[in-house]
């Protein structure tokens, strides 16, 4: 009979264990959130105005974006790795995971510009914009889930 008694108490005790993991584990996802945001934010703006502007001398919307993708990846993986994810995992796997994750990132990118611009006739500008969001909810799901999985898990918190 006492452990009737007991297991309810233990099971409540797992179950606020468990809640409590929870709670962690969506702050520690909404930090990264706002982290990849700000992070984002401040590149994109940048890359963004960058394009326009290369983009007015005369140089072609697919070749200006593929040269400022490349800056991006590498101001990127230095703020994801440290600041946003907390990521200490192998250089060299990390590095191959998050290069795969850009050059899937890429594709998705040019394609939206050649089919939306090229194919359609859209105004790349705003084609671009459009694309930056897209690509950037595909990159910190595919960072949180496949580059930096481990990140943070050791002892609950981020950066």
């Amino acid at each position: 009979m006492g452990i009737a008694l007991e297991r309810p108490g233990l099971a409540l005790q797992f179950t606020t264990r468990v809640d409590h993991l929870k709670s962690i584990a969506n702050w520690q996802s909404l930090t990264q959130f706002v982290r990849y945001g700000t992070l984002g934010a401040l590149t994109n703006i940048s890359g963004y105005v960058l394009y326009l502007g290369i983009t007015y001398l005369g140089v072609g919307a697919k070749l200006a974006m593929t040269v400022l993708y490349c800056v991006g990846v590498c101001i990127s993986f230095v703020g994801n790795r440290r600041w946003v994810f907390g990521s200490n995992d192998g250089m060299f796997a990390t590095t191959l995971r998050f290069l795969l994750a850009y050059a899937i990132g890429y594709l998705v990118n040019y394609s939206i510009l050649a089919v939306f611009v090229d194919r359609m006739g859209y105004n790349h500008a705003y084609v671009q914009a459009v694309s930056i969001i897209v690509v950037a909810l595909f990159l910190f799901a595919t960072f949180k889930f496949f580059v930096f999985p481990r990140a943070g898990k050791m002892n609950g918190c981020v950066g």
